[in-house]
């Protein structure tokens, strides 16, 4: 039984996945930013141990790096020079702006890694298929064609591999024909099981008439609260960034980069919206231990 953050109603997931997108849009502020990275990390982890996380770890990592590296060589704004790099100027504002960038995709490629672990695509047609049947049902068979291709793919590799045909071992051009088996091997598979697909679903009469569904999302009681609690706390992000707060100012005065006044309240607001998925499992995780103990 799925339970914790996955388990609520997949419109208050979508309306979560929105708003904190929004949120790191809006807020372009280190301390704000770096937060919501740190805890979108968390959240990964609590959700499936850091799995997925440590698959794409890597190139958030590089990706980051260099955008943060990059951006001050080719900004070329500012009014504090820190140095010059081959007769070129490089400002601090252009620095913080890098930062400001770097901490924007890490916290939305970090968020996205947990928006496919929780927004299943199940969930995702019960979204969209009254709006847009086929474009939700293309995105859901797209979202499964690519893992669905490595698992096949890996698959062969290891019946070949009982033949002695490797890509591994061997010289350039025995490993380069292996290869071209592999994925002859993989694209006839593929387009077989996608005509026996689609004749299954025109015997199944799909795109005759009115589409019906059996649908298994119901709004709870706590589904209606955590509603509650998504708007409230997301209007008041929203809120907090009209008033100007959660937003450093490099340009034409450069802001300090620390808190004042009621950026630190905005800052708690941010945190705990964030944060809606971690005390969510969290929950779980105490009375998962606490009756584990007790029974």
């Amino acid at each position: 039984m799925i339970r914790g953050f996955r388990s609520f109603h997949p419109v208050i997931l979508l309306l979560y996945y929105i708003l904190a997108i929004a949120g790191i849009m809006l807020y372009q502020h280190p301390v704000f930013l770096g937060a919501s990275a740190l805890m979108f990390i968390l959240i990964n982890w609590m959700l499936d141990g850091g799995r997925e996380l440590k698959k794409w770890v890597i190139p958030i990592f590089f990706m980051g790096v260099l955008t943060l590296l990059l951006t001050p060589f080719f900004n070329r704004r500012g009014n504090h020079i820190l140095f010059y790099f081959f007769d070129n100027q490089v400002f601090l504002e252009a620095v913080w702006q890098g930062v400001i960038i770097a901490l924007t995709l890490v916290g939305i490629l970090t968020l996205f890694i947990t928006f496919n672990l929780v927004i299943t695509p199940d969930k995702f047609v019960f979204l969209f298929s009254r709006i847009l049947p086929q474009w939700a049902l293309l995105i859901m068979l797209s979202m499964r064609f690519v893992p669905l291709l490595r698992k096949r793919l890996n698959e062969i590799s290891d019946v070949q591999a009982v033949k002695g045909m490797s890509i591994k071992s061997g010289s350039w051009k025995s490993r380069a024909r292996t290869g071209m088996l592999l994925l002859q091997i993989l694209l006839t598979w593929s387009l077989e099981e996608s005509v026996q697909t689609a004749d299954s679903m025109t015997a199944r009469g799909y795109g005759i008439g009115k589409r019906s569904k059996y649908q298994p999302f119901y709004m709870k009681k706590r589904d209606w609260m955590a509603l509650a609690f998504l708007l409230v706390s997301g209007s008041l992000v929203l809120f907090g960034w009209w008033l100007g707060d959660g937003v450093m100012t490099l340009l034409p005065v450069l802001e300090p980069v620390w808190l004042y006044g009621r950026e630190w309240f905005y800052l708690g607001i941010w945190s705990l919206f964030i944060g809606f998925p971690v005390w969510t499992e969290g929950k779980e995780m105490v009375k998962w231990k606490y009756f584990r103990h007790v029974v």
